[in-house]
């Protein structure tokens, strides 16, 4: 027997754990091999779900030696086979052009920061970067960039409602304006070296942030432009002197262990929102996958993933389609389920219903609970319930033809 509800338990650990646990309890040895789990997963939709965990697992360091070097390789085959495709939609990691959809500070490390001090709002207070900033001639730049995208956010934002919709082109946050307002007065008053350490922190910071395609209020000079790619040579040559593990190049020979699998085969940024071109993104990664012979890697990894406290880690949706999985891997011969796709949406609560009909049909048992008129009709017997008696039972042409409590729930009182 089987059943799920609709609330379906998930046990704390792995999904291949909770996919066979069922399974485990039976009194045969056999067990289901990858190829069934994989078609379980497809028929039930969970499968997307697995690739994508799979996709977002971070590996450890110097382990998996193979699949890096495979993963290394997919990644050079996206952008040779994909590349020219993709190209409105994705701006590719190259060491060798400027990154638009990118702030003027990832430009410029071009890879990942192994240390916080490279980060965020401590990399204005890293003295390391700031005396990099001099040697490339970029300091007083920067400043001079974020001087002006400060008068031009107070200049054309200044008199709007503090609302963050209005400052999405711009690197200043809404909250900041007001503050920052007394920095644009000062500006009027003093040149650039004139001011205090921290009004220059606050220019330096702004200029770090802008990124060229999202804050459109300025356009980036080509003159900054070139500087910030000869500093990202020169700050990798330094840093790879002076602290070797602290940043992790972006070099499409290189694995990037803090990254996932997916990051590690995009390798860039996507520059668009739209879902059909992440559609597009997603299926040329999983063709490549396939060619590569590596689908089913990504998806045993997927398959470790940990779904947390009762499955608090995962979807309503997903516990509902792992635990269908969990009951069509164990097959069995009396199967009930409760409301068992209330928490689907309509595409999938119809793939879920043809399996039903196309795989249970004449081999099974099946009661199903259901609340949605629409998936009745090719059951052999359906039984109305009302304050929990049964009222009427019969096929479903019987019962629409006899107009009794189904006609009345399907088409409403005459």
């Amino acid at each position: 027997m089987g059943f799920v509800s609709q609330a379906p338990f998930i046990f704390t650990g792995t999904i291949e754990e909770n996919l066979l646990y069922s399974c485990l309890a039976k009194t045969d040895d056999i067990m289901p091999s990858l190829d069934d789990i994989i078609g379980v997963l497809q028929q039930t939709g969970v499968f997307v779900d697995v690739l994508g965990f799979g996709l977002n697992t971070v590996l450890v360091h110097d382990r998996d030696t193979n699949l890096v070097s495979n993963i290394i390789r997919v990644r050079q085959n996206f952008q040779r086979d994909f590349g020219e495709a993709l190209a409105d939609y994705v701006e590719f990691f190259d060491e060798n052009k400027y990154l638009y959809h990118s702030s003027i500070a990832e430009n410029l490390i071009f890879g990942t920061p192994n240390h916080p001090s490279f980060t965020g709002d401590d990399l204005i207070q890293n003295e390391y970067f700031r005396k990099f900033l001099n040697k490339a001639e970029l300091f007083r730049p920067l400043m001079s960039l974020g001087a002006d995208l400060f008068k031009q956010t107070v200049d054309i934002l200044g008199d709007l409602p503090p609302e963050a919709v209005f400052f999405e082109q711009s690197p200043i946050a809404h909250d900041e304006l007001e503050e920052h307002k007394e920095l644009v007065n000062r500006l009027k008053k003093k040149k650039l070296h004139q001011l205090s350490t921290k009004d220059q922190d606050r220019l330096l910071d702004i200029a770090l942030r802008f990124n060229p395609d999202k804050h459109k209020m300025i356009a980036l000079p080509q003159i900054l432009e070139t500087l910030i790619l000869e500093g990202r040579y020169l700050f990798r040559e330094k840093i790879s002197s002076d602290d070797p593990n602290a940043i992790t190049f972006y070099q499409m020979s290189h694995y990037i262990y803090s990254q996932t699998i997916l990051n590690n085969i995009f390798f860039g940024k996507t520059t668009t929102t739209n879902p059909m071109a992440q559609e597009k993104i997603n299926q040329s990664i999983v063709h490549l996958l396939i060619e590569e012979d590596l689908l089913e890697t990504i998806i045993e990894i997927g398959l470790k993933f940990h779904v947390g406290s009762k499955g608090d880690r995962l979807s309503g949706g997903q516990r509902q389609k792992l635990a269908i999985a969990r009951v069509f891997l164990k097959a069995p011969t009396i199967l009930i389920m409760d409301e068992a796709t209330s928490a689907l949406d309509n595409k999938s609560q119809a793939r879920i219903q043809n399996l039903i009909e196309t795989r249970l049909k004449g081999k099974n048992t099946l009661i199903s609970v259901v609340h949605r008129l629409d998936i009745i009709k090719n059951f052999d017997k359906i039984a109305v319930m009302k304050a929990g008696k049964i009222g009427e039972i019969g096929t479903y042409d019987e019962l629409i033809e006899k107009k009794g409590m189904l006609y009345e729930l399907e088409f409403g009182k005459k």
